[in-house]
């Protein structure tokens, strides 16, 4: 049995291939049923988040599990595998487990220390346990991922300046603007999500205070707007909205494009000359239709385009990564030696059921016999100690090996020898 992950992220991937094999939280549910239909996965989880895409897996066999994921990311998001396998990593086991701390802790994000992923990696550990598809081995490789993420919060600086892709996003507005500030600009935060309200936050600190709100839910449009004096409006008003702003950011969950180029032009011709509409698109799958950026006056800006974007603190962060890489070594030899020890102790318990019915059945032909009370006493004591003794010295040297590194073989092969794997054993 292996752990393993695939999957793209930012460095992998452009924003393009990343939308269309992005899983959407209401596609969730289904994604993670259609993962445990396949031969060698035991249990399953899905992270998909604006800037990755992770299939996580306990399998029973690694190469058979590692192409099952493969397979399930072609055919759930409906792509030709030609398309994305050459972009594809893929870990096991211990690496497996290690990349999943990594991206928790936030040292393998795009924004070194990025908010964001803890909470994402514990959504996708909520739905994956709602939907029964992440049991033991996984589930307690996302607890003590969300541990070593909190821990790197707590104990180094690698939270310090907390950013995040949308307040990335806000830097790159205030930097096409050339100003320190946003003060005076009319801004659009369309999507009224986590990733909104980190805008918001962003925008408030860089000096924004006229600002819309714009979301399908009212109600939550409403909320958000609330804490930041903003407007709040409904998405049939967005193509008002689009003529007024300065600058517009869009993170809304839609699985389709809502901001299309024959809207954009429209808008264009509403507002004449002037500034260009700036926008930010850090939704995936995308809110803008690509084309829009070959309108003149507008200029568009995606997640791709964020790669480049380095705020003021990042160095301070960066010098952190070394002791999160150590907490997350910590933490990754605790789950090593977690798995090994919840792996033999069954194992154990199994081969001493095998080592007694054994000895059960030899005092029950002993029974029919025409020995004494007293005599069958003596072989009942006598036969316990023998079984004790020669399953002990067994017993110590599989807990020893267990703790190897080649400690699954070494299982592996305990268990074939006895047949505790066999039903008819």
């Amino acid at each position: 049995m292996s752990v393993v992950v695939v999957g793209l992220n930012h460095n992998s991937a452009p924003v393009d291939l990343l939308e269309r094999l992005a899983i959407t939280d209401e596609e969730l549910p289904k994604a993670l049923h259609q993962l445990l239909t396949y031969d060698h996965v035991l249990e399953g989880a899905v992270l998909s988040t604006c800037n990755r895409i992770e299939v996580y897996a306990c399998v029973s066999k690694f190469h058979g599990g590692a192409q099952d994921l493969r397979n399930f990311l072609a055919e759930f998001c409906h792509v030709a595998p030609e398309d994305f396998t050459d972009r594809l990593y893929t870990y096991h086991d211990d690496a497996a487990i290690r990349h999943l701390f990594r991206v928790s802790a936030g040292i393998d994000s795009m924004v070194v220390g990025e908010s964001e992923i803890l909470g994402q990696v514990r959504r996708a550990f909520t739905a994956a346990t709602e939907e029964g598809s992440i049991q033991r081995v996984l589930g307690s490789a996302f607890r003590k991922a969300m541990r070593a993420g909190k821990r790197a919060r707590t104990e180094t600086g690698i939270g310090r300046n907390p950013v995040s892709i949308s307040s990335a996003a806000v830097d790159l507005a205030r930097k096409a603007f050339e100003g320190s500030t946003l003060a005076g600009k009319k801004v659009a935060i369309v999507g009224a999500g986590k990733m909104g309200k980190l805008a918001a936050q962003a925008l408030s600190s860089a000096g924004a205070s006229d600002v819309t709100v714009v979301n399908r839910s009212q109600e939550r449009a409403q909320d958000l707007a609330a804490m930041f004096g903003a407007v709040p409006l409904p998405i049939e008003e967005l193509p008002h909205v689009l003529v007024r702003s300065d600058i517009v950011i869009t993170s809304t969950t839609a699985p389709d494009t809502i901001v299309d180029k024959d809207l954009v032009e429209k808008v264009v011709a509403q507002r004449g000359s002037g500034s260009p509409l700036f926008i930010v698109d850090i939704a995936v799958p995308r809110d803008v239709e690509a084309s829009v950026r070959d309108i003149p006056g507008v200029v568009l800006r995606d997640i791709d385009d964020l790669r480049g974007v380095v705020d003021a603190g990042i160095g301070n962060r960066l010098s952190e990564v070394s002791q999160v890489e150590q907490i997350i070594g910590d933490e990754v030899n605790n789950f090593i030696e977690w798995q090994k020890s919840s792996e033999i102790a069954p194992t154990i318990t199994e081969l001493i059921a095998w080592a007694e019915s054994i000895r059960q059945k030899e005092m029950e032909r002993l029974a029919a016999s025409d020995l004494s009370p007293e005599q069958l006493e003596a072989a009942e004591r006598s036969s316990k100690r023998i079984v004790a003794k020669l399953l002990h010295p067994a017993l110590e040297k599989a807990k020893e090996l267990a703790s190897s590194k080649q400690g699954h073989t070494y299982l592996t092969a305990l268990r074939e020898l006895f047949e505790l794997d066999d039903e008819d054993s």
